[in-house]
């Protein structure tokens, strides 16, 4: 099985760089050009989907549908970004002021990471996570697979299917994938082999950001 991964392209709130999570901002333009750029690429290079499936949040679904037009797109909450609790909304900023060490785990050292205030741990995400792999290990042996999702939760779905160690997340995470990006890897029997990680060579916007400026 081919398993295609991207995040939800540029919003509103990404460019003033507040953290999303649950909550939700319109796509700016910039993040529809980089949609039609991937969807394009797509197009261009023959890829056909047998299954793709989408995080219900907004940001998500509109990526998806400007991808995908006119094909079928499963919405699956599981897919939904980690719930960042009281601190959606603010800017990463004024969080550092507030909630440094909070934060500051979160990112850098996922294994002492508790939970925001009235949102996900890890360990919630992971189930999420691995409750949607474990489903699609169901699907024939030779499907093709596109995976519309967020930041944090490209994270730990990636570390998950490659195995990794929660301190070891920070491998992945010390930059934003972009959106519209492409990484892909291939599945068999229960093993997850990358084969390309947040390519966008073919994205005319790039933002290279850093989560935790």
């Amino acid at each position: 099985m081919k398993i295609y991964l991207t995040r939800h392209s540029k919003t509103i709130w990404n460019h003033e760089k507040r953290l999303q999570g649950r909550c939700d901002s319109p796509l700016t333009s910039e993040g529809i050009e980089n949609a039609y750029a991937l969807k394009k690429y797509l197009e261009q290079s023959h890829l056909y989907f047998d299954f793709i499936y989408s995080s219900p949040i907004t940001r998500a679904y509109k990526t998806a549908t400007l991808l995908f037009d006119e094909k079928k797109i499963i919405q699956d909450s599981r897919l939904m970004e980690m719930n960042f609790g009281i601190f959606e909304g603010r800017k990463i900023s004024d969080i550092l002021e507030t909630d440094f060490e909070l934060y500051h785990n979160l990112w850098n050292h996922p294994e002492y990471f508790t939970c925001i205030p009235q949102g996900e741990s890890y360990d919630d995400v992971m189930l999420r996570a691995q409750s949607f792999l474990d489903d699609l290990q169901k699907l024939d042996e030779n499907s093709t697979v596109m995976i519309v999702t967020h930041g944090m939760y490209f994270i730990v779905l990636l570390a998950t299917m490659l195995g990794l160690e929660r301190k070891d997340y920070i491998k992945l995470n010390q930059k934003v994938v972009e959106g519209c990006s492409l990484t892909v890897l291939e599945q068999q029997n229960g093993h997850y082999e990358l084969l390309n990680y947040n390519d966008c060579h073919f994205l005319p916007h790039i933002m290279n950001a850093s989560f935790s400026k």
